[in-house]
């Protein structure tokens, strides 16, 4: 019998005698990975936040709001003011204060009485004044349309009466009227009149 290999035959035995020690050296040659088991985490249940809830005062109950409105604010309590009382006219002499104030300073005072919407009485208002600084003494313009302080002279006039208007009243203190002009009257006149009012009597009717 004819033992001898072909030589193709030897050329495949080579080939797959290199291929097995070559794969063999590649398994030796791989690195190991180690295998890490998963770690289990284990999740606590959630706590609540804790809620705080207000303190109410001793006494009260709190109500939940109605569904679609508004809780109403808390009312402020606002400071009552006291009504005012009516503003004091007359002095203690009985006339009114401008003039009881002005015969505290002079013995001698001027009163004009004067319509502010009449442009004749505004003329004798001025010409009063003039008359009054010419002879030194004080003065006061009293104002018809004010009707607190004109009623207040009014009742003090001796006799009763009406108020001149226009028109002069001369007062001596303490609240004495010495001298009365019905009308215009022009600064010479008032200047005269105020000085003789210094020793002038007082009209009692």
């Amino acid at each position: 019998m004819d033992l001898t290999v072909s030589r193709p035959v030897q050329i495949f035995a080579l080939v797959a005698v290199i291929a097995a020690v070559g794969g063999g050296a590649m398994l030796m040659l791989k690195p190991k990975h180690a295998v890490t088991p998963p770690v289990l985490v284990t999740k606590s249940p959630a706590t609540p936040a804790a809620t705080t809830v207000p303190a109410k005062a001793p006494g009260t109950t709190s109500k939940p709001a109605a569904a679609g409105h508004t809780a109403a604010p808390a009312a402020t309590a606002r400071p009552v003011q006291a009504a005012k009382a009516p503003a004091k006219v007359v002095g203690a002499n009985g006339l009114p204060l401008t003039i009881d104030k002005a015969l505290r300073t002079h013995t001698i005072v001027v009163v004009s009485l004067f319509d502010p919407e009449s442009s004749t009485d505004a003329i004798s208002y001025a010409e009063a004044k003039a008359g009054a600084a010419d002879a030194k003494v004080g003065f006061v313009g009293v104002s018809l349309l004010d009707n607190a302080v004109a009623a207040a002279l009014t009742s003090s006039l001796p006799g009763g009466g009406l108020l001149p208007a226009p028109g002069v009243l001369v007062y001596r203190r303490p609240g004495m009227l010495v001298q009365r002009i019905d009308g215009f009257a022009d600064r010479d006149v008032i200047a005269q009149a105020a000085a003789a009012s210094v020793t002038a009597p007082a009209i009692t009717r």
